[in-house]
C-alpha cells in the first residue's frame, strides 16, 4: 500500500506533504486536486497492507463521455475511502483528484450456501461496507486510470483504467455466460483466452459489455469476487445485464441485490429495479438493460418495464441517435429457431426503431437480419436481434438445424465438440464496432485446436431513431396474440 500520511512527524519535504493534506482536507472533503509533490512523494513511503479492498469495478454512469461510477466492497472498519483518478497520460499523476466514496453496509451473502475452491460445502462470509462514487466534469473521448484509498492510503496495486465516451466511433467486446465457479477455474482461464484473442483483433476496444450469467450463483460472494480479479476488470468499463444464475442462490431462489451490491450500476431503473434495470448513453447510443427475472413474473411485470423504457427514450430525446437494449433470455433457440423472447420484444423494438438487440443464456450465437413486422427489411429500417455465445467452454448447447424462423436468423454458431457430461464446449465472444451510420460485428470463439477464429463478420447501415423510414411496408393486422414468458431453455440450477 502506498500511503499519504506516513511520517507526519519529519522535517523538511514530509511537512510540505502533511500541509498539502490537511489543507485538503479543510477546503474540499469530497473533491480535491492532489500537489503532484504530495503523490511524489507518497510514492517514496511504503507500509503493509491492513485493510482489504476489493471487487473493483468502473461501471457506467448515465452520461459516459462525462461520468463514471466506480464501486468497490471495503471491510467493516474502513469508513473513509476515496477513488484517486487523472488522465492516463498523467504519468506522475500530478494533476490527481480525489473523490470520498459514499457506502452502506451489506450482509446480503453472508451465510449463504455455497462452494469453496476446492468444492467443499460452505456458507459464504461476506459482511462489508458496499462503497460507490460517480466521477463527474471527466473530459470526453479520454482514457483515466484510477485507485483507491483507504483514509490517505492509496493500494500499490498497479492503477485501473476505463475510458469515456465522445468519439465519433467506439468499439465494445460483448461476453456473456461466464458462469465463474471457484471450483472450476478453466471457465476463467477460457473467458481470459478468447477474450485475450479478441482484444489482439481490435485492440481499440473502449469497454466490455456482458449479457448476463457471468456468476455461477448471484449469491455466492467468492464468485463475484473471482470475476472482479480478472484482468478485464481492471482495464476497462464493465456494463452487466442481470441473468438467472446472477440472481439465483445455490439454493431456494434469489434476489436482485446479489447484482446490485456487486455492481455501481446507474439507479435510474423503475421502482426496484434501481442498479439492476438501468440505461446508459455511450457516444450516440442510449443503451438499456433488463432483469428478465423480474419480467418472468407475468404480463404486468413486463408491461411495466417497457413502460419505464419508453419513458426513458422519450426524456433523452435529443441526447442519442440510436437505441441498444439487452436482456438476458434468449430472442431464439439457436438449436432450433424457435422463437422465445422476441415475440415480447417485436413490437416495442418497432415502435421505438431500436437498432440492435442483445441477449444470451441459450449459449449458441445467433443474430438476424434487419426485422420489422416480423418480416425482414433493408437495413436501417428494422432491429437486428443477436445472442452472444457463451464464453466458459463448460455448459452450452449445440447449434441445429434451423426448423423455425429460418427466413429471420441469418447466422448460428456453437461448437459441435462435446465434453464426457454431455455439454458443448463454446467458448467465444462478440466484437461491436459502432460508427456514425453503421454497425460492424464479429463474432470471435476458440476452435478445436484453441486458435481463435473470426466468423459472420456483418456491417450493417443504421439510420437515426427519429428518420423517416419511408420505405417500410405497413402494419399488418395482428394475427395473434403475446405468449407467456417462455420456459428457461439453458441456464438451469447447474453449476
Amino acid at each position: 500500500m502506498l500511503t499519504l500520511n506516513s511520517q507526519l512527524n519529519l522535517d523538511g519535504p514530509f511537512s510540505l506533504l502533511r500541509a498539502a493534506r490537511l489543507k485538503h482536507r479543510a477546503f474540499s472533503p469530497f473533491r480535491n486536486a492532489i500537489p503532484s509533490v504530495m503523490l511524489a512523494l507518497a510514492c517514496m513511503v511504503a507500509t503493509p497492507a491492513s485493510a482489504e479492498v476489493r471487487s473493483v469495478t468502473a461501471n457506467p454512469a448515465e452520461d459516459c463521455s462525462t461520468q463514471m461510477n466506480i464501486g468497490w466492497h471495503a471491510d467493516l472498519g474502513e469508513t473513509s475511502c476515496s477513488v484517486v483518478y487523472t488522465q492516463k497520460s498523467d504519468a506522475a499523476w500530478a494533476q490527481a483528484m480525489r473523490v470520498a466514496g459514499k457506502s452502506k453496509r451489506s450482509e446480503v451473502f453472508d451465510g449463504i450456501d455455497s462452494k469453496t475452491s476446492d468444492s467443499k460445502d460452505w456458507k459464504e462470509e461476506a459482511k462489508f461496507l458496499d462503497y460507490g462514487v460517480t466521477l463527474t466534469g471527466l473530459k470526453p473521448d479520454t482514457d483515466y486510470m484510477y485507485k483507491v484509498a483507504v483514509d490517505d492510503t492509496v493500494s500499490t496495486d498497479p492503477a485501473r483504467h476505463f475510458k469515456t465516451a465522445g468519439a465519433s466511433e467506439f468499439s465494445f467486446l460483448w461476453l456473456s455466460d461466464v458462469h465463474v465457479y471457484t471450483p472450476l477455474p478453466r471457465r476463467t482461464d477460457r473467458l481470459n483466452t478468447v477474450f485475450d484473442a479478441a482484444i489482439k483483433i481490435e485492440p481499440s476496444v473502449d469497454f466490455v459489455y456482458s449479457t448476463g450469467d457471468v456468476v455461477a450463483w448471484g449469491g455466492s460472494y467468492s464468485f463475484w469476487k473471482k470475476l472482479f480479479e480478472q484482468p478485464f476488470s481492471s482495464k476497462y468499463m464493465f456494463a452487466d445485464v442481470i441473468g438467472n444464475h446472477d440472481w439465483m442462490k445455490r439454493r431456494d431462489g434469489g434476489n436482485n441485490e446479489f447484482f446490485a451490491v456487486a455492481h455501481n450500476n446507474p439507479t435510474n431503473g423503475y421502482a426496484g429495479q434501481e442498479g439492476v434495470s438501468y440505461w446508459f448513453i455511450y457516444g450516440d447510443v442510449l443503451f438499456m438493460a433488463f432483469n428478465t427475472e423480474a419480467m418472468r413474473d407475468g404480463p404486468e411485470a413486463e408491461a411495466e418495464a417497457k413502460a419505464w423504457a419508453a419513458g426513458v427514450i422519450e426524456k433523452q430525446k435529443g441526447k442519442y441517435k440510436r437505441i441498444f437494449i439487452a436482456q438476458h433470455y434468449n430472442w431464439f433457440d439457436g438449436r432450433n429457431g424457435k422463437s422465445a423472447w422476441y415475440d415480447h420484444w417485436k413490437d416495442f423494438c418497432d415502435e421505438h426503431h431500436v437498432t440492435l438487440a442483445m441477449s444470451g443464456h441459450n449459449h449458441v450465437y445467433q443474430r438476424t437480419h434487419s426485422l420489422w413486422d416480423d418480416q425482414v427489411v433493408s437495413d436501417g429500417l428494422g432491429t437486428v436481434y443477436m445472442v452472444a455465445p457463451s464464453s466458459d467452454g463448460e455448459r452450452g448447447v449445440e447449434a441445429g438445424p434451423l426448423t423455425m424462423n429460418a427466413e429471420k436468423l441469418a447466422f448460428t454458431y456453437s461448437s459441435h465438440v462435446y465434453s464426457t457430461d454431455g455439454q458443448v464446449r463454446t467458448v467465444g465472444c462478440v466484437l461491436v464496432d459502432v460508427g456514425p451510420k453503421s454497425i460492424k460485428t464479429r463474432l470471435v470463439y476458440m476452435d478445436e485446436q484453441n486458435q481463435a477464429q473470426i466468423a459472420d463478420e456483418h456491417t450493417i447501415t443504421t439510420l437515426p431513431t427519429d428518420a423517416s423510414r419511408s420505405a417500410l411496408p405497413s402494419k399488418r393486422p395482428a394475427t395473434k396474440t403475446e405468449k407467456p414468458a417462455p420456459e428457461v431453455t439453458s441456464g438451469t440450477m447447474m453449476q
